[in-house]
């Protein structure tokens, strides 16, 4: 299950880099036009601002990339310490449980 929510968080991280490479994009093109109004250069002035923004957007995007990509691996590290204790446990307790002869001579409960 948290595997699943991993894999969830990862989905919406690269699709939201995706939408910030395109923002990236475009911001660029703006950014690559020549302005004579004074408008136009602020514009481009407010354009220049958000694309540092969006570019930090897409460091924190990456870095959380790899925080649930390490997250996944430290699931999986897990997961497989508690199966492998569960294998231990049963192996080691399960022929215990049951008295000898209790399922009878051709292993079916109650029947010789």
């Amino acid at each position: 299950m948290l595997e699943a929510i991993a894999d969830e968080m990862l989905t919406r991280v690269v699709a939201t880099q995706a939408a910030v490479y395109r923002a990236r994009e475009q911001l660029d093109r703006v950014l690559n036009l020549e302005w004579e109004s004074p408008a136009g250069r602020a514009f481009r002035d407010r354009a220049a601002e958000l694309a540092g923004k969006v570019a930090d957007l897409d460091a924190r995007l990456e870095a959380a990339r790899g925080e649930i990509w390490g997250a996944r691996s430290d699931l999986a590290e897990l997961e497989a310490s508690i199966l492998s204790g569960v294998a231990m446990l049963s192996t080691a307790t399960l022929p215990g449980l049951l008295p000898p002869g209790l399922l009878g001579g051709n292993g079916i409960l109650g029947r010789d």
